[in-house]
């Protein structure tokens, strides 16, 4: 009896499986009839096919696999429904990779009107083009959702996305942002900030203010300094300038400084610059910069400071100054004791078309840190063509190092594609360490040029027993990345 239930049970297992079996292979051949229909030019089959795909839960999941124009139809088709399903799979297609998909989510979304907005505010977290199209789609269904978008900023979740999409909603959204300004949630007022200032709202200047000056909380004070900052109205200058001395604030203070550019944060930064926080430093630095020729004279006394930390800050903020009145004092600063002071005045000499630092940088090609050459070597490429032909005179120089020569070919290839010409032209040059210092520059610029292949193959046809060599030696190299 046992034995006669045992191949029952066996045909019942099977019948089962099989059934199972079957359906599985319907729903995946439905599935993929479906997900064809997506692209179908018939909007009704579209529709139809995005509700089933919904229905069974498969069209999330496989819509990343489909062409693009699918994923763009298929969003199109989301749209026409408009359930809660359909707007939350246009929220990943409004992360799509690619433009397409991403616009026609966008337009299906804004067409949903007031009902899109929490599916909108979640995509502005993903940054990027996301966070655009969902800005866009905010900013077109206009001031009638502001006071939609308001009711997010009490979720810390969706918060950031709020401001910023108020920031983007016009003169209502803005009106929000201020009140948010003096919320008695941190939190909001934080966001609220940060999206005044990103939008440089000048009408934020005195809500700011208040907010550095009666802080409820240190992260609103923060949110304050730098929306100051963003916005760059000099009337912030005063109230900013006493935050250098207050050690949770000063970064977000200097850097705000730096982005408002007034003259007078000038001393008050240099006197902060000996602080032994690099962060910091690199801020302050960065903000001198930024304050440009309204800092140089006091910068070039700092250069002769006692306060080698000065000195150093003081070298780093005049790099990108651009200009020949601080030729002799950057010049005389590659002469310093200290090779960091010496690195950063050998860049700050570094700019278009600067021939009178060529002389000075090439002095520092000697220099007995690395640091300092690689500086100089770099400084050269920057100055750019301009300076080739002062620099062949160092190469025919019988007096100059192979090391020396070898550095003014890394900085002849600093220049980059706009040197190939004159370097290919100076291959016909009859001195010979012309030619090969030259051929070294476009070996390492790594041009695989007809023309520069081509005067290669003749100087190492015709060259001198060494120049032979080296012009080979560049070939070979040029071939290799030609087969890369």
């Amino acid at each position: 009896m046992e034995e006669t239930r045992r191949p029952t049970g066996y045909i019942v297992f099977a019948v089962i499986a099989i059934a199972l079996i079957a359906w599985l292979t319907g729903r995946y051949l439905q599935k993929r009839a479906l997900l064809r229909d997506l692209g179908s030019n018939d909007m009704a089959v579209r529709v139809d096919a995005a509700r089933k795909l919904l229905e069974m839960r498969k069209l999330e999941d496989s819509l990343p696999a489909q062409p693009i124009i699918r994923r763009s139809k298929t969003a199109e088709a989301l749209g026409e429904i408009g359930s809660e399903d359909a707007m939350r799979v246009l929220g990943v297609i409004l992360r799509d990779q690619e433009d397409a998909p991403r616009r026609w989510a966008r337009q299906a979304l804004e067409d949903l009107g007031e009902r899109a907005v929490p599916t909108l505010l979640a995509a502005l977290s993903a940054g990027g083009d996301p966070c655009d199209q969902a800005l866009e789609a905010l900013a077109e269904l206009g001031p009638s959702v502001a006071p939609k978008v308001r009711f997010f900023m009490l979720d810390g979740g969706s918060r950031d996305g709020a401001t910023w999409a108020l920031a983007e909603g016009g003169r209502v959204g803005v009106e929000a942002l201020l009140r948010a300004c003096h919320n008695p949630d941190n939190g909001i007022r934080s966001a609220a900030l940060g999206a005044l200032g990103g939008y440089e709202v000048e009408a934020a200047v005195g809500p700011a203010l208040e907010n550095v000056n009666n802080p409820p909380h240190g992260s609103v004070k923060t949110a304050a300094i730098k929306a100051l900052g963003l916005i760059g109205d000099r009337r912030a200058v005063p109230d900013l300038i006493p935050r250098l001395e207050e050690k949770d604030f000063r970064e977000a203070a200097v850097t705000s400084l730096g982005q408002i550019g007034d003259p007078r944060a000038v001393q008050p930064i240099l006197s902060t610059l000996t602080a032994t926080d690099k962060r910091y430093r690199n801020a302050a630095v960065l903000a001198l910069r930024r304050i440009g020729a309204p800092a140089f004279d006091s910068l070039v006394r700092e250069l002769r400071s006692r306060e080698v930390l000065m000195q150093r800050a003081a070298a780093a903020a005049l790099v990108g100054s651009n200009t020949r009145r601080l030729n002799v004092a950057l010049a005389s600063a590659l002469r310093d004791e200290d090779p960091q002071v010496r690195a950063s005045a050998a860049l700050a000499l570094g700019w278009d078309g600067n021939l009178a630092a060529v002389e000075p940088l090439h002095g520092a090609l000697v220099d007995p840190s690395w640091r300092v050459v690689d500086a100089a070597v770099k400084a050269l490429g920057e100055v750019g063509v301009g300076a080739i032909a002062r620099l062949q005179d160092v190469l025919r120089d019988p007096t100059e190092t192979s090391t020396v020569r070898y550095q003014v070919a890394r900085a002849m290839a600093a220049m980059g594609d706009a040197a190939v010409d004159p370097l290919i032209a100076a291959l016909s040059q009859v001195d010979p360490e012309v030619q090969k210092w030259s051929a070294v520059a476009l070996g390492e610029i790594g041009q695989v040029e007809p023309q520069a292949v081509e005067a290669l193959e003749e100087l190492e046809r015709a060259g001198s027993s060494d120049v032979k060599w080296v012009a080979g030696e560049q070939l070979r190299r040029l071939r290799r990345l030609q087969t890369l």
